[in-house]
């Protein structure tokens, strides 16, 4: 009896590891569109109906994104293809919301968000170095 108990315990044990090692590896549409947001946000210090408005425009193209790269796994040339084409739409978006000054900073700094987005998804979903500006000129930047 005591052996039968130990064995469903160990059982359980191994079930629910799996389960939390899973459940930490998988990134969410939410995960990944909040973690670029945050950055938009701080980096073309966005206010409050911005920020909202970037943060669904956001979600719905990484929601996007990751139906292409779970679709044409394996073909990335297809993927940055059709990825290429999203964030096309999410460009024209985000011209209706930024201002001139913000959507030139934005623009300008397409790439770099890519990488925070690429990088963020290659850890696995912890948040990668918090400033863009410190990739293209190598000096970090205190946000207010």
């Amino acid at each position: 009896m005591k052996s039968l108990l130990v064995t469903l315990c160990a059982c359980l044990g191994l079930i629910f590891t799996a389960a939390a090692d899973g459940n930490e590896k998988s990134i969410t549409v939410e995960n990944r569109a909040n973690n670029l947001s945050d950055q938009m946000i701080r980096e073309l210090r966005l206010n409050n109906y911005q920020s909202n408005k970037v943060r669904e425009i956001n979600l719905d193209v990484v929601a996007k994104m990751m139906a292409v790269e779970t679709q044409y796994a394996g073909n990335q040339e297809l993927i940055d293809q059709k990825c290429k084409a999203i964030c096309a739409e999410r460009d024209v978006k985000l011209e209706n919301v930024l201002s001139t000054v913000q959507y030139n900073d934005y623009f300008g700094d397409r790439k770099y968000y890519s990488n925070y987005d690429k990088e963020f998804v290659a850890k696995g979903g912890q948040p990668a170095d918090n400033s863009i500006a410190s990739a293209t000129t190598g000096e970090t930047t205190a946000v207010n």
